[in-house]
């Protein structure tokens, strides 16, 4: 299994971590999950085009590095933006917000499109590359 299979494996088992979490109401897991399925997606692609993976949680970063590989990336620059609080904004008991239903519901929605729209690429450069032959 390639390096990008892996980071893309583990992005799906924390979506599928995160969907387990929504009906026992794990609130600020579940979001927490969203944002490291998201980043752990975009680390995917970055290690497909052989980059190096850099050590951050931040989503907007990590797009913005795959814009070096395809402009395209910046229709998924808001998305990421709205995830990002997720990596913290829940984990700690100084926070005094809880996320809801309705929160997770859409940290669930964005994550699954940053993954669809990675995976979509790999798979666009995957079959792009066996045209060549």
């Amino acid at each position: 299994m390639q390096e990008h299979e892996r980071w893309i494996n583990v992005a799906k088992e924390d979506l599928k971590v995160a969907k387990c979490l929504l009906p026992e109401e794990l609130f600020s897991s579940v979001t927490y999950h969203c944002q490291q399925s998201a980043e752990k997606s975009l680390k995917g692609y970055l290690a497909f085009k052989k980059h190096e993976i850099i050590k951050t949680h931040d989503l907007t970063k990590l797009v913005g590095l795959c814009k070096f590989f395809d402009r395209e990336f910046e229709s998924i620059f808001s998305l990421a933006e709205q995830l990002n609080p997720f990596a913290t904004r829940f984990r700690y008991p100084t926070e005094f917000d809880i996320p809801t239903q309705e929160d997770c519901e859409f940290a669930i929605k964005q994550s699954e499109k940053i993954m669809k729209f990675v995976l979509k690429k790999i798979l666009e450069t995957e079959t792009s590359q066996m045209d060549i032959f």
